[in-house]
């Protein structure tokens, strides 16, 4: 009889042990998983659907990227980011970040929220229109992923990243 207790008591622990396992890295931590995608996709797909590309400028370098929104480009893995041409009449902008870690997310998602409130302060003292855009809008951060999108369609341009970015 023990021989059969012991038995079954080692078959359950071994189950219990390959269940377990089985599903280990799919936690759900509260975001969706990044995808293996080029941020600039992310980009295009915004171009596309919610700004003029023509009224747009890329922000094509990480000295850029540090000269506009003070980011150091240590704290950079990629990035997608492009801003109005005219800032006098449009605050267009995308910053698309992808941290090199938890910390440099952190880190940059300050960055960023000092631009937006930057922004703000600008359009409080000449324009109430654009003050409106600005002030529905924010930084997001998704673990590594730390967005700034000011556009008056901030809703739609969110929902485009999160799809491209995390299916």
């Amino acid at each position: 009889m023990k021989k059969i207790m012991a038995s079954a008591l080692l078959i359950m622990m071994c189950a219990l042990m390959l269940f377990g396992c089985g599903e280990g890295n799919t936690a759900d931590t509260g975001n969706a998983a990044l995808k293996d995608v080029a941020l600039s996709t992310a980009m295009e797909k915004l171009n596309e659907e919610i700004f003029d590309k023509d009224s747009m400028k890329t922000v094509d370098s990480l000295d850029k990227l540090e000269l506009y929104y003070d980011i150091a480009p240590a704290d950079v893995a990629e990035f997608a980011a492009e801003i109005a041409k005219n800032s006098a009449t449009e605050i267009n902008e995308a910053v698309i970040i992808k941290a090199t870690d938890a910390d440099a997310a952190k880190r940059v998602a300050e960055k960023l929220e000092l631009r937006l409130q930057s922004q703000k302060d600008l359009c409080a003292s000449y324009s109430a229109e654009l003050l409106a855009v600005a002030e529905k809008c924010e930084v997001r951060t998704k673990d590594v992923l730390v967005t700034l999108i000011v556009c008056d369609n901030y809703q739609k341009a969110i929902s485009i990243c999160d799809e491209v970015l995390f299916g």
